[in-house]
């Protein structure tokens, strides 16, 4: 904070009362607080031999994980201190701010990264999720470069607090000395970034592969994080050694990546729609809405991700495509994605009318997200032609990707793709509907709140954007303000209705691609064999998984005799068991 208020008063000081002025307040204020700690600073009462310098070296040489921690300060701190010192000059050199502003924004910087330092002692495994704002400080303009600023400085302050917290947890005995190896690290780290700067604009005349540069070095730290350090740091907590349980320390990190992926999105937007120029202010309702979901979508995907069982299948996928080779698992996951996610032949399987049912709904709302998101971001829209007011232009992100003249069929088409889509939609609910009135299997298990809540909303978007077209069309806009609102309600409520419902399971369902790879790897294995007759019931990788999986759950499956575990016995076997257990408590209770 002392820095941030010198940065931000050094520039104000000076102009108004001279250079001088800063060096003399700095002096008179050293000068204060020599005094105060003079009076009032004391010795620790309790004294501790300070190890030898062979005892130091001896703890630096045998555990890596301490070069690990220096070098996720290397990239915290020392990044810290490099955007503290630096960005006032470079504000000034690429932007033009005056020593003022250019003060004033590096002061914010400063002080949103220390308020994260307390927090990073909690999200330990946020912290180097910098790399997309660090790819956002690559772009030569003002506001990405602000939002990318800023977002480094909280995720960056965040990992300052991570490291000192992990530094007692895992060299308990210590301390002093891997705190001075990560100390003295991260102080290098705070030179290293504006040599670096310095050398590709001499030689390149640029600086974005500087910050190119920290994507990629904050992705690799990253993945050391996740391999290294969050696996023990979740065993910690399932053990109950931390102040937060597991479940909160989850969420937690949940939260953290939502709010970095909502970010991102704001960012996007602003980044695709040029600044907001080609933002429609008509549409920041829905805006506001899809930024909710979003931050809702991610954290719930987040805390259903971290699920011992979802995190251990995952984990398992990514390393399959590894064993399989890529050529494999491409071709495996792809067919995949062809027949079960577009195709979706395993629903034609059991009935055409269920297939045509889903067919319509998923192509439908698939089309619908597809022409509205990037509408409402401004990321497409349309302008006259300079040349001919007959031909529109349609820009992606701002450049110009075609044209089409209107008055044709493929104008009618754009201008009513939503009016399509909500046609197919409304034909699948007619289907779904049907079916859950008059299938006896539906009725017996059907429920409003999972079955017909999600067609009723549904049913809502689709008929009142229908009525909107209808009052442009055919009644000289008739009600247009009051459908236009209702209609608004209805996507809004859908929006944040996607968190929370059965929506969920769209943003779910991809997984059943590692699925398949699951099933064709664990298809090839030797198998397990059932521990009493000797048949393969399963495949190895799947017990074993299930082996790990259950104890992190809660559950204690052990039981005496060669299988050690529920796991070891096939269906078969495990009916065959529990029918003479029974049979045995039944002998036993007539003594």
């Amino acid at each position: 904070m002392g820095h941030s208020a010198a940065v931000f008063l050094g520039p104000v000081i000076a102009a108004q009362y001279g250079r001088d002025a800063v060096f003399y307040a700095i002096a008179a204020l050293s000068a204060v607080w020599a005094v105060l700690f003079f009076a009032l600073a004391r010795n620790a009462p309790v004294t501790v031999r300070p190890a030898s310098v062979r005892a130091m070296i001896a703890v630096l040489t045998k555990e890596r994980l301490s070069w690990a921690l220096a070098a996720f300060y290397f990239l915290t701190f020392g990044g810290f201190v490099a955007f503290s010192v630096y960005l006032p000059t470079f504000l000034r050199d690429e932007f033009g701010l005056t020593p003022g502003d250019a003060g004033f924004r590096t002061a914010g910087f400063v002080v949103l990264a220390t308020l994260m330092r307390p927090i990073g002692g909690v999200l330990s495994g946020v912290f180097a999720g910098i790399v997309p704002f660090a790819l956002l400080l690559m772009w030569p303009s003002i506001l990405p470069f602000t939002v990318g600023a800023l977002g480094s400085a909280a995720l960056l302050g965040a990992g300052n607090g991570a490291v000192f917290k992990l530094v007692p947890q895992f060299f308990p005995h210590s301390i002093a000395t891997v705190t001075g190896l990560v100390g003295a690290i991260g102080g290098l780290g705070g030179f290293f970034p504006p040599l670096l700067l310095g050398f590709f604009r001499d030689r390149m005349g640029a600086l974005w592969p500087g910050f190119g540069l920290l994507a990629l070095t904050a992705a690799g730290l990253w993945t050391l994080n996740a391999r290294a350090f969050l696996p023990r740091q979740r065993a910690v907590e399932r053990g109950g050694a931390t102040l937060l349980s597991s479940r909160q320390a989850e969420q937690l990190r949940a939260g953290a990546w939502a709010s970095m992926a909502t970010a991102l999105l704001v960012a996007a937007i602003v980044v695709g729609s040029r600044k907001l120029q080609n933002f429609d202010p008509a549409l920041v309702i829905y805006t506001f809405a899809v930024i909710v979901a979003t931050w809702g979508i991610v954290y719930h995907y987040a805390v259903w991700l971290n699920k011992p069982p979802t995190r251990r299948f995952f984990e398992r996928t990514f390393d399959l495509i590894r064993a399989e080779g890529f050529f494999q698992s491409g071709r495996i996951l792809s067919m995949t994605l062809a027949t079960h996610i577009l195709g979706q032949t395993f629903i034609r399987d059991r009935s055409r009318l269920r297939w045509w049912m889903h067919q319509l709904l998923f192509w439908g709302c698939l089309l619908a997200v597809a022409i509205t998101f990037p509408l409402v971001f401004g990321w497409i829209h349309f302008g006259s032609s300079p040349d001919d007011q007959m031909t529109y232009v349609t820009y992606l992100f701002g450049f110009p990707v075609g044209s089409f003249r209107i008055r044709t069929a493929v104008s009618w088409l754009l201008f009513h793709g939503l009016d399509v889509a909500a046609v197919m939609v409304l034909a699948g609910i007619s289907l779904a509907m049907w079916r859950r009135l008059r299938d006896r299997g539906a009725l017996a298990l059907q429920d409003f709140a999972a079955d017909f809540l999600p067609l009723i909303v549904l049913f809502a978007i689709s008929i009142t954007g229908l009525a909107l077209t209808a009052s442009t069309l055919w009644f000289g806009g008739a009600f247009y303000g009051f459908l236009s609102i209702l209609h608004a309600i209805t996507v809004i409520g859908g929006l944040l209705y996607l968190p929370f419902g059965k929506f969920f399971h769209i943003f779910q369902r991809p997984a059943q691609l590692g699925v398949k790879l699951y099933q064709a790897h664990g298809a090839k294995d030797e198998g397990a064999a059932c521990a009493r007759c000797g048949r393969r019931y399963a495949s190895r990788m799947q017990i074993e998984d299930l082996r790990r999986v259950l104890p992190e759950l809660g559950f204690d499956y052990r039981i005496a005799g060669p299988a050690e575990t529920w796991q070891g016995l096939c269906p078969a076997c495990k009916r065959t068991t529990l029918a003479a257990a029974q049979l045995r408590l039944k002998a036993e209770a007539r003594g």
